[in-house]
């Protein structure tokens, strides 16, 4: 009778797993068409839970808004984290800007401050 009870438990558990699963899915779906993107965007392949580099940010900020900035000043995400995007083991240059910026959204501050984009207005000469 115990070994039912164990049976019916991991037969629950995979059910809710399967279930959830299905739920990832159908909300990367829906945020692909929200931002008019294809799956391949944010993952590896369609259907696979591994992010990209635009994935993982995209996770982190809710958004792509930034992320072109980012790739521009730093080159790929693991330019700071090590072995892959959003990895908490960084590089010499993350923890440089780990003492900078708090987070992405401050590294996100930080390079619109630092570096700013074409359609900025410039300052003429003399500044103000």
């Amino acid at each position: 009778m115990k070994g039912l009870w164990y049976l019916a438990a991991i037969a629950l558990l995979m059910a809710v797993g399967i279930l959830m699963q299905g739920e990832t899915a159908v909300a990367s779906n829906e945020i692909a068409k929200q931002e008019d993107l294809v799956c391949t965007t944010c993952h590896d392949k369609p259907g696979s839970k591994l992010l990209t580099s635009e994935g993982k940010y995209f996770e982190l900020m809710r958004s792509l808004d930034g992320y072109d900035d980012v790739t521009q000043a730093f080159g790929d995400c693991t330019t700071c984290h090590v072995r892959k995007p959003g990895s908490t083991k960084l590089t010499q240059t993350g923890r440089l800007f780990q003492r900078l910026v708090d987070d992405m959204n401050g590294l996100k501050t930080y390079l619109q401050e630092q570096h700013p984009t074409a359609d900025a207005p410039e300052e003429g000469p003399g500044g103000d």
